[in-house]
């Protein structure tokens, strides 16, 4: 188990007192914990950084909304449904099924699902309130139509690294002279097999410290990291992905969180930046319980869970 992993288990734990202090039976905190321990790294920030307020579209209404706009905008030869889009858009940011497997209907394109899911995440962007330019939307869309944005913390890095500038190489820190260098080669090599950048070349730059030209996907070197990292390199890996300038990942988290039905906002964000990912021995417990307070209070116990099973 890994230190990132260590932290959450931590503040489970401290919800489950909480949780049994106020009520809830064995059966409902064993449900919920289970759910928070499934969460994806975007899932886990969404529910974390849940505001107080609760307004506007989200889950299944928000889909169908934004579904129905692009329904109106598209051209008579598409024929289009709000329907069809709908089902298009919850299996990529309900189900996390990457556009590569997705069917629109009998006979499409790559391109035609690509610039559908554009159009999608664009009408999402304004039904929450968003104002993206296009090249905003391209990298929205681009991130969320991946599959590995919803899986673990290093799938997630490693998607967003093309986007994600100076991210800090501290987690390499202690594995510069480490048994796990020769680990870390071979997850390099295996992550650059079948593209022109050299295994030897990033692994210098990452036992040095610098990674100055970072492939756009490194899931298993990173993971090797992740072992090795200390809590502190991990909040400001966090910190890093959360920063202002990092706006793809940032509207990604919410436009994925209000799908699921969790109202959060771009401030909600800055707040569990400058909080819980701001020190150098972090707890996540108390934000914890205070974001499944809040959702309990604006959603409702049942629908609370019902929110977390699509994060």
């Amino acid at each position: 188990m890994g230190n990132f992993e260590r932290l959450i288990e931590a503040a489970i734990e401290q919800l489950r007192g909480r949780l049994l202090a106020r009520g809830w039976s064995s059966t409902e905190i064993a449900k919920l914990c289970g759910q928070i321990e499934r969460l994806g790294f975007p899932g886990l920030l969404a529910m974390l950084g849940t505001g107080e307020n609760r307004s506007g579209l989200f889950g299944v209404e928000l889909l169908y909304a934004a579904a129905q706009d692009v329904a109106f905008e598209s051209s008579p030869d598409e024929k289009l449904q709000p329907g069809t889009v709908q089902r298009f858009l919850e299996s990529a940011l309900r189900r996390h099924i990457s556009l590569a497997e997705l069917s629109v209907r009998e006979s499409e394109n790559v391109e035609f699902k690509q610039e559908l899911f554009r159009r999608g995440v664009s009408a999402l962007a304004r039904r929450s309130g968003m104002t993206l330019t296009l090249d905003q939307t391209v990298s929205l869309a681009n991130l969320l139509a991946n599959g590995e944005f919803f899986s673990d913390i290093a799938s997630t890095t490693a998607v967003t690294l093309s986007t994600v500038h100076g991210l800090p190489l501290a987690i390499a820190e202690d594995i510069r002279w480490s048994p796990r260098a020769i680990r870390l080669l071979f997850a390099l090599k295996r992550d650059l097999s079948g593209t022109p950048a050299s295994a030897w070349k990033i692994f210098a730059e990452l036992r040095d410290g610098h990674l100055d030209d970072p492939p756009a996907v490194l899931t298993h070197t990173l993971r090797i990291l992740y072992e090795s990292a200390s809590i502190a390199a991990i909040s400001e890996m966090i910190r890093t992905l959360l920063a202002k300038d990092n706006e793809t990942f940032r509207l990604a988290v919410i436009l994925h969180a209000r799908s699921a039905g969790i109202p959060i906002a771009d401030a909600d964000l800055d707040v569990l930046r400058e909080s819980v990912f701001d020190t150098d021995d972090p707890n996540l417990g108390p934000i914890l319980v205070r974001a499944i307070e809040r959702l309990e209070k604006n959603l409702g116990r049942n629908s609370l869970t019902h929110a977390l099973e699509y994060l």
